[in-house]
């Protein structure tokens, strides 16, 4: 599944941000390199998505 179709980033990529970069939505926001171009659909869902991601790994 695509998290941001504007940059064509998918579910495993953001997961790999989201681990490389924590889960403040400002830093992971920067990582996926969301700018002026982009839509902003994705920006609106950062922070469920990386909720869902810390309700995984506890989970895991």
């Amino acid at each position: 599944m695509y998290i941001c179709l504007c940059k064509g980033i998918r579910e495993a990529e953001f997961s790999a941000l989201a681990a490389c970069h924590g889960t403040c939505p400002e830093v992971i926001k920067q990582a996926m390199g969301l700018d002026d171009s982009c839509c902003s659909r994705c920006e609106a869902n950062l922070e469920t998505l990386i909720q869902d991601l810390s309700r995984c790994a506890v989970t895991r």
